[in-house]
């Protein structure tokens, strides 16, 4: 039987909550995963696991996108946002500058994604030009 990355990973999270030696377990874990030929699946499987936890203890990771690195004010702001977005959850916001955006922020957590960068804005905006007719 095939056992899926979710699977795994569940059983990671639902590992990471036991009291006792967190290396021992983890080197267990890794052990069977080896013995289960899955390796290729640990990226995947740290992932799920990550979300199990965070969902327990009532977090969320968000991804900042910016075009240029966040001051302190605009962390600030971000942060704000990002609360905003995810109600009655502790966010934890990472950072990540690329210049491509143009300007604005896209957040993203899971599948989720709010995108209020110019990039977006300037996309939408050539879709609305090509699609109007003049003459």
């Amino acid at each position: 039987m095939k056992i899926s990355s979710a699977q795994y990973g569940k059983v990671l999270a639902a590992l990471s909550e036991e009291k006792g030696d967190a290396k021992r377990v983890a080197a267990s874990f890794l052990s069977f995963v080896r013995r289960r030929r899955a390796t290729r699946k640990l990226d995947d499987i740290v992932r799920v696991a990550e979300r199990q936890v965070d969902r327990v203890a009532g977090r969320v990771r968000v991804l900042a996108e910016t075009a240029v690195p966040a001051d302190d004010a605009m962390r600030r702001e971000i942060e704000a946002a990002a609360r905003e977005a995810f109600p009655g959850n502790e966010v934890v916001v990472s950072y990540v500058v690329l210049p491509e955006l143009l300007g604005g922020v896209r957040l993203s957590s899971g599948d989720e994604v709010l995108d209020a960068s110019v990039g977006r804005r300037l996309r939408e905006m050539e879709g609305v030009l090509k699609g109007s007719t003049y003459g």
